[in-house]
């Protein structure tokens, strides 16, 4: 859906609105507060979720509708076509623009270099957190499950701590997505190894903040053989964080590039859970 009509359009709107009205005093207040109010936002689409399908005829229709609302990954690839054509056209200015759409860092001082590097690893992380953990957790344990890892995410978006001003606020949902999207990072850096080559398949991710994001940027960047991570400005802060993957810089065509390792990834998680869920139903029915 387009971001008009998206439910997730308003769910950010409100999100951000409670963040402006609790989001103050101290540190350990707002760190409160945003559990608190992190709780409530949490309950309500879960509650939505729970009525609904408690009272529907055909439960799979309302499911199969909740996780295509809940998964987001088109309009990331999209995203990224978008900005290598601008950046292929010298439109520097352009690229930045779109680059906020994939991360929160800033953006205004980035050289095309930058932008590339930024957005590889926005493609990289992304999908991981908006697309193949809902997708694998509802595999796994069914449709409570996945909305609940898409609402813990969603909340640690838009309360970014990595922002000044949710440097507190949004720890405690932030925490959580990170050790959710953890596990599913080992997953898709196997992914991406059994898909490209077992022998990219990296774990030198030591001083990374998440080490399954770690693993899986240290991976891709070894399948690309671009180096990836280094230092990054939020708010005019600098983070210095450990480079991964290869020994040169990224380049505007590595940007096709990750679009096709994350076309793929796609393919094959969608390939193998359909396989297995095929495999349980002709062997329950033996």
């Amino acid at each position: 859906l387009n971001d008009a009509y998206h439910p997730a359009t308003l769910y950010r709107y409100i999100a951000q609105k409670l963040a402006l009205k609790v989001n103050k005093r101290g540190k350990k207040q707002q760190l409160i507060s945003g559990a608190l109010g992190g709780l409530i936002l949490f309950s309500l689409p879960l509650a939505l979720v729970t009525l609904v399908l408690s009272i529907a005829t055909f439960p799979w229709f309302f499911e199969a509708l909740f996780l295509l609302l809940a998964i987001s990954c088109r309009q990331l690839i999209t995203t990224c076509e978008q900005l290598q054509v601008s950046l292929v056209n010298q439109r520097k200015s352009l690229a930045r623009e779109q680059l906020t759409a994939l991360c929160v860092r800033d953006t205004d001082t980035l050289s095309t270099m930058g932008i590339t590097k930024a957005a590889i690893e926005s493609l990289t992380q992304r999908p991981l957190q908006s697309y193949f953990n809902i997708i694998i957790y509802y595999a796994l344990f069914g449709i409570y499950v996945a909305m609940s890892v898409a609402i813990i995410n969603a909340l640690a978006k838009y309360w970014n701590p990595k922002q000044q001003a949710y440097r507190h606020f949004g720890r405690v949902f932030s925490t959580m997505a990170s050790l959710i999207n953890q596990p599913i990072g080992y997953l898709m850096a196997l992914g991406v190894g059994i898909v490209f080559g077992i022998k990219y398949l990296s774990f030198n991710s030591h001083g990374w903040h998440n080490r399954g994001a770690g693993i899986l940027l240290a991976t891709t960047g070894k399948t690309l053989k671009r180096e990836l991570g280094g230092a990054v400005l939020y708010d005019g802060v600098k983070i210095r964080r450990p480079k991964l993957g290869g020994n040169h810089p990224p380049e505007v065509t590595d940007l096709a590039h990750i679009v096709v390792i994350v076309r793929k990834l796609q393919l094959t998680v969608l390939t193998i859970i359909s396989f297995s869920l095929l495999t349980s139903l002709i062997l329950s029915n033996l």
